[in-house]
């Protein structure tokens, strides 16, 4: 088997063409532009201020041909069926993360279907890890010292073990069931020695998240990589190791000992080195596997100093440029992942520049006329066009501005060891899997710039005051950019000043049906987010002293009988329901295995499908166009919403929740799948009591079809009644339950 037929166009033909050329356009724009300036407009009276500026425009040039070349192509694989003549060990590589934390993944690698051999690699040492590991049943292996951090513990378990693939996973990476049966397929192809899946991470309050939840979308600060420069790179043969969620060929490392050393960044390096011995790399799209994020700034720095600082620093071991082997489009887009994490560089001079010309009265371009601006705007215009079209919805300008803000004196620190430390290894840091609380040391070089920024415009507006300088619109263009820059600064400190977690556990948005017997009734909740450790309950009345002291949450596998401790109460005075902070007491291990599998293979494939929606033009254009389409009105207006609500078919009840509602049907999460046409009654819990109608199945949709719990099923339900579902809803506070 050639792995490289099963390569698709993600676009039609005249699509990927108009993409293409669109970017061609935009390139010779920007060049025209950087030909003009050079020509035209470097200030003869600050030449050094002028050029640095210039070079800073070259960079964003390089950037943008480098971004540019990397999606020029994008592409998705067909999964091949495994063969099953593989033999397979999975490593899961721990240092100091929680034993909780490693029992989420330990737990799911070993729930994967395709037969196969779980380790816990321990660098720390830890007889908790080891007791975790006879538990379970999984292997254990450890070693004396810590030799190469990571990349030592790995290469010590490649010389213990045996399988011809090696899957490996950090400690707070928890594979889908999945994983193994979509992606050692390729390792048909015997060219093939490495599969990557893209790293998504499932605590979504993390730095790098921000989640709009009425649009229900999310922008991550790796999406553009892994949902377009990843593919991108496919295309060339060049997608790369990144440290987690892949598998590799035994047989491809045999002759390195297992992964190259030397390195903080040994994953890339490794990669290199395999592509320039002839090997091939798989990237498969799908999310396979998630981990935790980063939650506050400081980790997250650290994490991008360890990254940057070892991507540049590879160069002085293996050059893509100059490495033989390699492909022509292999080093442009090595290289290109290397330069990326120079761009702490021209950021400053853009960031510096402004508050200088306010304070110096000197700028970088001469004259700025009309004919100036007329080019720059046509030049930023045509970027913005083909960034955005090129990114499919995923870039955002705004959002990689402010991350762009956010890491340039951390990438700053990187060049700068790479320049004066060169070959020299930098130390090998495990990110922190728990919030640090605030970061005000971290964003120091901010507070300064910010403060830098405001005397910089109160100098000016004094020039301009007391007729020092008549140079309004100069002064003008510098505040305003200067002002630009501030509401970036403003933005990352508020981010690293906000208040550290208190929870042990992430957690989640879930909507999970509750139940419990109090006062020889039955009552009905539900949760709106949820961990192993507690939830927030929305329950129809308050819980006082005397009131239910066990709950059942309703999980797709079957219900789940957990002990609480009310410690916070408050009306939810738009829904009428009350939501309290709910403490599970001692939940026993099983309890916790079966909250984190609901979890894990439903809650979490659910909420990731739900908030990967296009942007909102995109979607109105999409609903209008079908809509005309297939000559159809538009359905009934549908408001997101969660609730618990009880299916019944022939008189066999189970417990869903709903997405979203309208008067005219109702979109379900259910464990259970159901043939179009059929049925039901559903019954759906509001505050103040049931609502039960009939609807028809009229759509049957698969969200997660693989999960250890069983499925995972998007059904839509037309109700077939006269009455409105609707009629009364306001007087049931309009449908807002954790929505």
């Amino acid at each position: 088997m050639d792995a490289d037929q099963q390569l698709r166009y993600l676009d039609r033909t005249p699509v990927r063409l108009a993409r293409q050329a669109l970017a061609v356009v935009a390139l010779a724009i920007f060049l025209g532009y950087l030909v003009y300036r050079a020509r035209f407009t470097l200030n003869p009276e600050a030449p050094v201020f002028a050029m640095v500026v210039y070079l800073a425009e070259v960079h964003g040039f390089l950037s943008l041909f480098f971004y540019f070349f990397q999606t020029w192509a994008l592409c998705r694989r067909e999964c091949p069926a495994p063969s099953g003549r593989f033999t397979v060990d999975v490593f899961i590589t721990t240092y100091n993360e929680d034993v909780p934390l490693l029992r989420q993944t330990a737990r799911a690698a070993m729930a994967m279907r395709y037969p196969h051999r779980t380790y816990l690699c321990d660098d720390g040492r830890r007889p908790a890890v080891e007791a975790l590991a006879r538990e379970l049943g999984c292997g254990y292996i450890t070693r004396n010292d810590n030799r190469h951090a990571k990349a030592g513990n790995w290469n010590n378990a490649y010389a213990q073990t045996s399988g011809d693939l090696i899957l490996t996973l950090d400690a707070d990476h928890v594979p889908q069931p999945q994983f193994l049966e979509r992606t050692i397929g390729y390792f048909e192809d015997p060219k093939v020695a490495l599969v990557q899946v893209p790293q998504q991470y499932h605590n979504l309050d993390s730095v790098q998240h921000q989640v709009n939840w009425d649009e229900r979308r999310m922008y991550g600060e790796q999406d553009v990589f892994f949902d377009l420069v990843m593919p991108g790179k496919d295309y060339w043969n060049a997608a790369f190791f990144c440290g987690t969620g892949a598998v590799l060929r035994r047989t491809a490392l045999e002759a390195h000992g297992g992964i190259i050393t030397g390195s903080i960044t040994e994953d890339m390096h490794t990669a290199i080195v395999l592509h320039s011995e002839g090997w091939k790399s798989v990237y498969v799209n799908e999310i396979l596997v998630t981990g935790l994020a980063p939650t506050d700034v400081a980790s997250f720095l650290k994490q991008r100093l360890r990254w940057a600082e070892g991507n540049l620093k590879i160069i002085f071991d293996i050059n893509p440029l100059t490495c033989r082997g390699l492909t022509i489009p292999q080093r442009i887009a090595y290289f290109a992942s290397m330069f990326h994490w120079t761009v702490g560089v021209p950021k400053l001079v853009y960031y510096a520049a402004p508050p200088w010309m306010l304070v110096s009265g000197t700028f970088p371009i001469a004259p700025f006329d009309s004919q100036l601006l007329t080019i720059y705007l046509a030049n930023l215009a045509a970027m913005t066009l083909a960034y955005k079209l090129t990114s499919r919805g995923r870039g955002r300008l705004v959002m990689d501005e402010f991350f762009n803000m956010l890491n340039t004196f951390t990438l700053l620190q990187a060049t700068w060891r790479f320049l004066l430390q060169g070959r020299k290894v930098g130390v090998f840091v495990v990110t922190s899997k728990k919030g640090g609380g605030t970061s005000t040391t971290a964003v120091l070089p901010h507070f300064v710039m910010l403060l830098a920024s405001m005397l910089a415009i109160n100098w000016s507006l004094m020039g301009l005051g007391f007729g020092v300088t008549e140079d309004r619109f100069g002064a003008g263009i510098a505040i305003f950019w200067t002002t630009y820059n501030m509401a970036l600064v403003v933005a990352v400190v508020r981010l690293a000043l906000r208040p550290a977690q208190k929870r042990d556990t992430s957690r989640f948005r879930a909507c999970v049906p509750a139940t419990a017997e109090w006062g020889g009734v039955t009552r009905v909740g539900a949760t709106s987010d949820l961990s192993e450790g507690g939830c927030r309950l929305l329950w129809p009345e308050p819980i006082t002293s005397d009131g239910p002291r066990h709950l059942d949450l309703q999980l797709p596998a079957g219900p789940v009988r957990v002990a609480i401790d009310v410690v916070a109460t408050h009306r939810r005075t738009v829904d009428g329901w009350y939501a309290h902070g709910v403490r599970f007491v001692d939940p026993s291990p099983a309890t916790c295995d079966a909250i984190s599998d609901a979890i894990f293979d439903t809650v979490v494939p659910e909420l990731l499908h739900g908030l990967r929606q296009p942007p909102l033009l995109v979607r109105l254009v999409r609903d209008t166009w079908r809509a005309a389409h297939r000559r159809l009105a538009p359905r009934a207006s549908r408001r997101p919403l969660r609730l618990p609500a009880r299916l019944r078919v022939s008189g066999a009840p189970w417990w869903v929740t709903t997405r979203d509602l309208s008067a005219s049907g109702v979109s379900l999460v259910s464990p259970v799948s159901l043939p179009k046409g059929t049925m039901v009654s559903v019954a759906l819990q509001f505050a103040s009591g049931s609502r039960e109608r009939r609807a028809q199945v009229i759509r049957v949709r698969a969200i997660q079809s693989t999960g250890r719990q069983g499925n995972a099923w998007d059904l839509g339900l037309r109700f077939v009644e006269g009455v409105s579902v609707t009629a009364g809803v306001d007087d049931d506070a309009r449908m807002a339950v954790a929505s």
